[in-house]
């Protein structure tokens, strides 16, 4: 392991780079458009608009902090005397908040679903009942995914912490 990563360091710096300035860029964005959408969204009365939006902002936020989470482990692989930020120290807590709110949102999408069946006045039809079911499963399928990974990182945390001492 040691003989790639010396091999591959420039890479490595590179990625790590990429993925900080990437994380940040995301996490920006996500900050700015949730602000904007809020004020349309305040402006025009449309609540609804702003439960998406700010829920949409919110996922844009996550995913810009876990960049910014696997750019600080990509450094910590290649720079032996960096010590670890604290997005990958508790890197395992920040995923499990983003699958608490990944499973809220969906709960939100899906209970929009039925009341806007039930204010449509017509049956269920069979299409919408399979969108709505394919998008409670693809939310519990990254909730548990995630669930893996974050089990993973609080694994490995110790293990690299371990693997430094020693050498």
């Amino acid at each position: 392991m040691d003989t790639f990563i010396k091999k591959n360091e420039k890479l490595l710096r590179f990625y790590s780079a990429a993925l900080r300035i990437s994380g940040w860029l995301l996490f920006q964005f996500g900050i700015c458009s949730s602000v904007i959408f809020i004020v349309l969204a305040r402006n025009q009365n449309a609540e609804e608009m702003l439960k998406i939006t700010f829920f949409g902002g919110l996922t844009i936020m996550f995913l810009g902090l876990f960049g910014i989470g696997l750019a600080q482990l990509v450094r910590d692989l290649f720079d032996s005397d960096y010590k670890p930020g604290l997005l990958l120290r508790h890197g395992d807590k920040f995923i499990y908040a983003y699958v608490i709110f990944t499973l809220i949102l969906a709960v939100i999408h899906f209970g929009n679903f039925v009341q806007s069946l039930r204010m449509s006045g017509t049956e269920a039809h069979i299409s919408f009942v399979a969108i709505s079911i394919t998008g409670m499963v693809y939310s519990v399928a990254k909730a548990l995914i995630l669930i893996g990974v974050a089990q993973f990182l609080r694994r490995l945390m110790p293990i690299m912490a371990e693997h430094k001492s020693l050498i």
